[in-house]
């Protein structure tokens, strides 16, 4: 049950990012920057705001799959100690950084605190798995 809120985090971060590309895109529709059938293969010139929000979106169903998956694997197994649920807090923590350095225009703003917390969210999500993977053998083999 630890890993339930970290995970319902991500879920409604992704949710929030899914929803402003939505609005977004209806947005420059309705402005007429777009047109609708840009979006066949994503074709033609897309304002900023609406490529940045996109990458984002992308982003969210990238790494944090890892994530999702380890937690369920977690508490299915019951194979955690409170070294991993720090570490998933850890993961929460810099990857909802990371989605507010996103929210902005990527051509305006400065990429290394973007860089700074996608590599520290990486970071605890490996040694997320790396605990995982010791914990599995020290359980099953010692």
């Amino acid at each position: 049950m630890e890993f339930i809120l970290p995970l319902t985090i991500i879920v409604f971060a992704t949710i929030y990012v899914t929803i402003r590309l939505v609005l977004l895109a209806i947005k420059f529709l309705r402005e007429k920057k777009i047109n609708l059938g840009q979006f066949r293969l994503y074709e033609g010139k897309f304002p900023d705001e609406l490529l940045s929000a996109r990458y984002l979106f992308k982003n969210m169903f990238e790494i944090p799959i890892l994530f999702y998956l380890l937690c369920l694997i977690n508490m299915n197994f019951n194979n955690y100690f409170i070294l991993d649920i720090i570490l998933a807090w850890g993961f929460v923590v810099f990857k909802i950084l990371h989605v507010f350095t996103r929210l902005k225009n990527q051509k305006k703003i400065n990429i290394l605190p973007r860089t700074y917390t996608f590599f520290i969210s990486l970071g605890f999500l490996i040694l997320g798995w790396m605990s995982f993977s010791i914990n599995v053998i020290l359980k099953h083999f010692f």
